[in-house]
């Protein structure tokens, strides 16, 4: 394994003493961002190789990082207060799933499906959601919460009836293509059959012609004499 080492002066952190979930980040590639990580690593790295360089995550604060703890385009390294001991900051700390993502994990799809359609049934459309929607299927923004609720719900239902029309054509495309194997199958051997059928005429054939022209010499035979 190679050998991967935080480039931030005094940071002893490396691939094989980081953390849980310190990861290693490389440098910028565009200009401009290369010259803000310029203004703020030029008293803090020894040295910085564009193309080899890796900034550890203890130097990013929690703000650069998206939810799947990916590093935005417009991070800059800023933390840089803390010993190589220090224990791991709540920034770098793995994302802890929430007790909505730890029951989601749970369920299957039909239990889904079951709860949100009986969600569905229980929530009553506005009678004037009408006038809350723009013409780009859009809430306005004085619309009230129940109106972007249900929009939203109307959504959904129209996606998963979508999806579910996609499946049954492409269901039946499966059974189709599965109908043409078959059959494309059942010809083949009738082929083959048939080919066996002409080699059998074609041998007949050929000892038919033999026996011929085994008479026709002997009657030529007979005939010189």
């Amino acid at each position: 394994m190679v050998n991967i080492r935080c480039a931030v002066t005094n940071c002893k952190i490396t691939n094989y003493n980081k953390p849980p979930g310190v990861v290693f980040h490389s440098c910028p590639s565009s200009k401009e961002m290369r010259n803000k990580w310029l203004q703020v690593l030029k008293n803090k790295c020894s040295m910085l190789d564009w193309s080899r360089s890796k900034i550890c995550s203890k130097h990013f604060e929690k703000k650069y990082f998206d939810s799947q703890r990916k590093l935005r385009e417009n991070a800059i390294p800023t933390i840089f207060t803390f010993s190589s001991n220090s224990k791991m900051s709540k920034t770098d700390s793995p994302i802890e799933r929430t007790k909505v993502d730890r029951l989601l994990s749970r369920m299957n799809q039909a239990q889904l499906s079951s709860d949100i359609k009986n969600t569905f049934n229980k929530i009553k459309v506005p009678s004037n959601l009408d006038i809350f929607i723009t013409d780009d299927l859009k809430c306005k923004p004085d619309s009230p919460i129940e109106a972007h609720l249900w929009l939203l719900i109307k959504k959904q239902d129209y996606l998963n009836g979508m999806l579910t029309s996609q499946l049954a054509r492409n269901k039946k495309q499966v059974e189709t293509l599965h109908k043409n194997l078959d059959e494309i199958r059942t010809h083949k051997k009738d082929t083959e059959q048939n080919i066996d059928t002409l080699k059998y005429i074609v041998k007949c054939l050929q000892e038919k012609h033999a026996t011929l022209e085994e008479q026709i010499e002997i009657l030529s035979a007979v005939e010189s004499r």
